[in-house]
């Protein structure tokens, strides 16, 4: 019998709005973003850890303000006159920023001009100690909210949701099964359920918890 073959689609980014589900680890960061321009400050910063939703937030705060995307690991002297033209600075991971003094330049203009400042990061801005003292102190006015990995409800819901894109259904008792066998991490649920449909086309057939664990010792593989 020949090997099935799977064909390799571009995986679905799930940043849109529709795509977000709200939860207590980030509603407070949903609402900020919904309130603008309402606010009452101009530079907010969104920190949390690794895959916990920072950047689908910042898609659809994107996506409201229209507003380009800026990553700061990829910021060159060569952007700046483009990043001062924005209207509102939207630079995600700015810990990873490779020149100080050109951060600072920006942030600076921004500040000055009195305009919207939106910052991601893995912890709050004013605790990551940057060399330029003038920068550490922009950065300790910044308004921090968190964002924390899902709860488990909202985790279930999430995995339900990414499972339903891909047109598979599973009982409460595998959900439950699954979310208790997996890092609780977007990356690692969106991962796992690209491989759990791969292996449905594959075998075919009604997904079984036999499948389910093939799929969690492949993802689990991915993360070692």
């Amino acid at each position: 019998m020949k090997e099935q073959i799977i064909f390799k689609f571009p995986e679905k980014s799930f940043y849109f709005e529709e795509d977000f589900c709200i939860g207590d680890n980030n509603l407070e960061a949903y609402k900020i973003i919904k309130n603008w321009p309402n606010w009452d400050f101009k530079l907010i910063n969104i920190f949390g850890p690794k895959k916990s939703g920072k950047s689908h937030l910042t898609k659809i705060f994107s996506d409201i303000t229209n507003s380009e995307i800026f990553h700061a690991n990829k910021i060159e002297k060569e952007d700046l006159e483009l990043i001062i033209k924005s209207k509102i600075l939207i630079i995600e991971n700015v810990e990873l920023f490779k020149d100080e003094l050109l951060f600072h330049t920006i942030l600076n203009d921004f500040i000055n001009k009195k305009k919207f400042v939106y910052f991601t990061s893995s912890k709050f801005i004013g605790k990551i100690k940057f060399v330029l003292k003038d920068l550490n102190s922009r950065l300790n006015s910044f308004v921090g909210i968190s964002i924390d990995n899902p709860s488990d409800k909202l985790f279930a819901q999430i995995l339900i949701k990414m499972l339903s894109d891909k047109q598979v259904n599973l009982s409460e008792k595998e959900i439950s099964y699954i979310c208790n066998k997996i890092e609780r991490t977007y990356e690692s649920l969106a991962s796992f359920v690209n491989i759990l449909d791969e292996l449905s086309l594959i075998y075919k057939k009604k997904i079984t918890l036999k499948i389910i664990n093939e799929a969690i010792v492949k993802q689990l593989k991915l993360f070692i």
